[in-house]
């Protein structure tokens, strides 16, 4: 009963954290948006940015109802690849930006041209790095990103960069080079920022030290990674101690943690960066 009390803690205190992170993002992009790119005429990445593109075409047709009406689709697709849990954070976090675009008042705050597209960006791409941290996207194109991200194991800036090469290019047909540069730089610099905030998606090695290898490894039956498992023995007691072994974005970790603590509260958890590219593990500690 304790245990189980204490994974209930632990899921409600990290729902409320991630709709409180859905909304900073709805906020944070909103005023990234309103005060800081449209002034400049730069345009953000995915979804926001097409947006503001047809936005800047059609004046009359606001970006809130644009964002709403394309994120549509793309959300029965997340739904049928990572599952419900997914759609409700990302629906806050989209329908957030929804209501804060259309209330949060546009205010030159910034003249110069090369500082609102700096600061307008690096508060998108945090904010959205962010999200992906907290294990869900901000919708529109950050659903695909995430699903490569997942598929392929790349950086998400790295898929970002692929997608958004397409609305400079739109950019350069409707309005010419001269709005390229900003747009180009803020680009580079949102997907700098998302992924650094994006620790999570970095793969981790944990090796678990347990006495308990048949309960714990049911209910890692339950954790969507696999799991290697080896026998041992302590070198000064000579007990047997089973060791697993998962690879596992670092994300994920407190969710891993808590399924091994379940069944066994007196496991040692060891966590090493990985490198799965190059086959190499670098320990570091939590």
């Amino acid at each position: 009963m304790v245990q189980m009390s204490a994974v209930k803690e632990f899921d409600a205190k990290k729902t409320v954290k991630s709709v409180f992170v859905a909304l900073m993002y709805g906020l944070l992009s909103a005023i990234a948006i309103n005060d800081f790119l449209n002034v400049v005429n730069s345009y953000s990445t995915g979804i926001l940015g097409i947006s503001q593109l047809i936005h800047a075409l059609v004046p009359h047709v606001s970006m809130s109802v644009l964002v709403a009406a394309f994120n549509v689709p793309l959300f029965l697709f997340a739904w049928k690849v990572f599952g419900f849990r997914y759609i409700i954070f990302s629906g806050i976090a989209v329908l957030s930006n929804v209501i804060f675009l259309s209330i949060v008042p546009s205010i030159v705050l910034v003249k110069d041209p090369l500082t609102c597209a700096v600061i307008g960006s690096s508060m998108v791409g945090f904010s959205v790095g962010w999200c992906f941290n907290n294990g869900f996207t901000t919708g529109g194109i950050d659903i695909i990103i995430t699903y490569c991200q997942r598929r392929f194991h790349k950086n998400v800036g790295f898929f970002s960069i692929l997608i958004n090469g397409f609305i400079l290019l739109l950019t350069l047909i409707f309005f010419g080079p001269g709005r390229i540069t900003y747009s180009l730089i803020g680009m580079v610099i949102n997907n700098v920022m998302m992924d650094y905030a994006f620790v999570s998606q970095t793969d981790v090695m944990v090796i678990i030290f347990t006495k308990k290898a048949k309960e714990v490894t049911k209910e890692l039956r339950l954790f969507n990674h696999g799991a290697t498992i080896l026998n041992g023995k302590g070198v000064y007691t000579g007990e047997n101690t089973d060791v697993i072994m998962v690879v596992t974005p670092r994300g994920q970790v407190n969710l891993l943690r808590g399924l091994v603590r379940s069944q066994d509260p007196n496991a040692f958890m060891s966590i090493q960066k990985s490198d799965v590219e190059q086959g190499a593990y670098t320990r570091y500690s939590l």
